[in-house]
């Protein structure tokens, strides 16, 4: 010490040393505090983005399983056999034969599929398992579980809780099934394996030895116990992380991590799954880079200390830009812009944080490309199935209104014509055309079209050989609609100079009760205008022409039949009343205030004979002069006239009012319902008379084994019934041509 102050130099340079390490030494705790910093900045920026990251693949993850059901709960093999299940009683035959087909299914699709723990159906009433991978769980019944309850109304998943069979966190996801009626057969749920997550979750994705992805429920129970090997499963952890998250809130921070080592980490609560996610770093490993700077910043210090203090601070002005350059990249990545880059200016830790940090942003952006890519793909494929629906909604409307209008029409010469001119305005068809089988089933006979060319192939009677003769010949032969979608291509089309347009055509039969009656034959200007759709849904149409063309045949035939009955009736009526009229001995009645007596001679007049001809009342009004008022009304018996009444007015000067004209035609009305009861009841009496008399001689014949008395009997009880009658019975003789008495 004494050298110090007695020696300038040396005290200067003690001085100057001292003062040395002191500069140095706050650059190198100004440089520590600055890295520490920066690189804690830049680690919460990276596990904020390896965070992002891994939300956004759960997301992918659960939503591709949610497809996965959507697609299953939608094959035909399932609602087929499901509405199998319904129909029978469980030891059938058939039943159990479903029930074996659908097991195979699910535990196929379950190898298939190896995120799905257990894949069950419900039934659509009550919850029970019908058919599951877990054999053992079936015949228990699920109504209370939500996505039981939820999966019967659509899609459902059912947020992240503890299984009560394996006692492990799940998810599970549940879909309806319908038939193809709509009908809900049963409900598809899954449970998920959340330890296939491991491989998303656990990834380090450039978060060094220690950084970690894992997922705490609800319960502070790990998703997955992957991570520790044999050891058991942790439950009930909290940490200053999971229990921020578990309230809802989303952060980061320095804490102990479930182990108790000291972590940076960034923590946030997935509602929607009802989980947290914490990413997390060792912070020793975090601040490695800042601690080896401080030494490295040290030493040089302390080597240095000689040197001018201007040199130790441009060194470490040199070492933090980098880091400074690093920060300043994560903030432009964290306000959205991914083009930026970290600057490579060394090759130390710093340099490989740069690097590391620059491949992060890489992936993230090559990840957000491809989520942007796979949403447009599926905005696309979402269009076209939507112009598909809005096209086979409109196809059924117009389907429904022609069925609506053809079958309120029921006579067959315009039924036909009627479909036609519907079919081509509804569907925009430029022809449309009917045949219909004759009666020895050889030729589809055109009945009718809507075009032009149509229209000079009926004037011709155009018909088709079946089974020979283009598209409509096939299709009535073996009953199975035929689209040609280039006639040029196709060596079934028949060339039809009639409509030398036609590019595309289509042939459905008309069936009634498995039997062909008929063809509909639509055509197209336009190549490939007809698909497989097109065929079904106009395959319902011809079904419903066929129905209607069947009602109208019987609509017509019902007419006839009724024409003729009518006729008939009408004949029996009159000769009824004929022989009646004959058999009574009069012809009408004649009734004055004075008394009454019976007609025995028809009485023509001219205004009688008119209303005879016509059916219709005559009304003679008074003149003032000679004509006497009179009213002339037909007797009619549903629509056959067997009498008239006519009434005449005391006084000449008699005016007929409204009221008395339509008394007089009701009158009339009722009086031939009474007559026609009274000449049936007649008929009755007399029929019965006659029966009777039949009854007494044959009792009387048949109690006499005398031959003789047998003849007597029966001539005297022929003579009594019939008085002055001249009763014989001859006998053949074979020998002779006379008979014998």
């Amino acid at each position: 010490m004494r050298f110090l102050r007695t020696n300038l130099t040396a005290r200067l340079i003690f001085l100057f040393t001292t003062l040395s390490a002191i500069i140095i030494a706050i650059i190198a705790l100004i440089s520590f505090v600055n890295a520490r910093n920066a690189l804690t900045q830049s680690v919460y920026e990276r596990l904020d983005a390896v965070s992002t990251l891994k939300e956004e693949e759960l997301n992918r993850w659960i939503f591709d399983k949610q497809n996965e059901i959507v697609f299953l709960s939608r094959r035909s093999e399932l609602n087929r056999n499901l509405r199998t299940l319904a129909a029978h009683d469980e030891d059938t035959s058939f039943y159990q034969a479903a029930h074996n087909s659908l097991t195979i299914f699910l535990t196929t699709e379950s190898s298939n599929l190896t995120s799905f723990q257990e894949l069950i159906l419900l039934s659509p009433v009550g919850g029970k398992i019908l058919v599951s991978t877990e054999q053992e769980n079936e015949g228990q019944y699920r109504v209370s579980d939500s996505y039981y309850s939820q999966g019967r109304l659509g899609l459902y998943i059912q947020k992240v809780y503890t299984s009560p069979q394996t006692g492990k966190p799940t998810l599970t996801i549940s879909a309806p099934v319908y038939d193809t009626q709509g009908n809900l057969v049963g409900v598809l749920a899954a449970h998920l394996d959340l330890e296939r997550l491991d491989s998303v979750i656990l990834q380090r994705a450039g978060l060094g030895e220690t950084g970690e992805t894992y997922l705490v429920d609800r319960f502070n129970n790990f998703i997955s116990a992957a991570r520790f090997g044999e050891r058991e499963l942790p439950r009930g952890i909290h940490t200053e992380g999971i229990d921020a998250a578990m309230e809802g809130i989303d952060g980061k921070g320095e804490y102990p991590n479930y182990d108790g080592i000291p972590v940076i980490g960034v923590y946030r609560s997935l509602e929607e799954w009802d989980v947290v996610i914490l990413t997390e770093i060792s912070q020793a490993e975090a601040f490695a880079p800042a601690r080896r700077l401080g030494i490295a910043v040290t030493l040089a210090g302390l080597v240095t200390a000689l040197a001018l203090a201007f040199i130790a601070y441009f060194l470490a002005n040199q070492i933090a830009r980098p880091v400074l350059a690093i920060r300043d990249t994560a903030l432009q990545i964290a306000s959205g812009n991914l083009e930026v880059k970290a600057p490579v200016t060394t090759q130390d830790e710093i340099g490989i944080l740069a690097e590391s940090f620059n491949r992060m942003t890489s992936q993230l952006q090559e990840t957000l490309g491809s989520l942007e890519q796979r949403v447009a793909e599926r905005t696309a494929d979402l269009e076209i199935s939507r112009r598909q629906s809005d096209k086979r909604a409109s196809q059924l409307l117009a389907v429904g209104e022609i069925s609506k209008v053809i079958n309120s029409e029921q006579k067959f010469e315009s039924l036909l014509a009627l479909i036609t001119r519907l079919v081509s305005d509804h569907f925009g068809f430029y022809h449309t055309g009917i045949f219909l089988l004759d009666e020895t089933e050889q030729f589809a006979i055109l009945h009718a079209a809507n075009s032009e060319g149509g229209r000079n192939m009926l004037k011709r009677g155009h018909k088709l050989k079946i089974g020979e003769s283009g598209i409509v010949g096939y299709v009535a032969k073996y009953g199975e609609p035929r689209i040609a979608l280039d006639v040029g291509l196709d060596a079934v089309f028949f060339d039809n100079p009639d409509l030398p347009a036609t590019r595309s055509e289509m042939a459905l039969p008309l069936k009634l009760r498995d039997e062909i009656v008929g063809v509909l034959d639509v055509q197209s200007e336009k190549p490939g205008a007809f698909s497989d759709e097109d065929a079904n849904i106009l395959s319902i149409l011809a079904d419903q022409i066929a129905i209607a063309i069947e009602n109208a045949k019987l609509f017509t035939q019902t007419q006839q039949a009724l024409s003729e009955a009518q006729a008939l009736y009408r004949q029996n009526l009159k000769e009824g009343w004929s022989a009646f009229v004959g058999g009574a001995g009069m012809v009408g009645y004649y009734k004055t205030p004075t008394g009454g007596n019976k007609l025995t001679q028809p009485i023509n007049t001219e205004e009688i004979q008119q209303v005879m001809n016509r059916g219709e009342v005559i009304i003679l009004h008074a003149d003032g002069r000679s004509q006497e008022p009179a009213l002339v009304i037909p007797i009619k018996l549903r629509g056959q006239i067997i009498g008239v009444m006519q009434i005449k007015a005391p006084s000449l000067n008699r005016q007929w009012t409204a009221n008395e004209i339509g008394l007089t035609e009701t009158v009339a009305e009722r009086l031939s319902l009474a007559l026609e009861n009274a000449r049936l009841i007649e008929e009755s009496q007399q029929q019965a008379i006659k029966e009777q008399t039949i009854s007494d001689i044959t009792g009387k014949i048949g109690s006499s084994i005398n031959f003789e008395n047998v003849l007597l009997t029966a001539v005297e009880e022929l003579g009594r019934s019939i008085p002055g009658s001249e009763v014989v019975i001859k006998f053949e003789n074979e020998e002779s041509d006379e008979g014998m008495e």
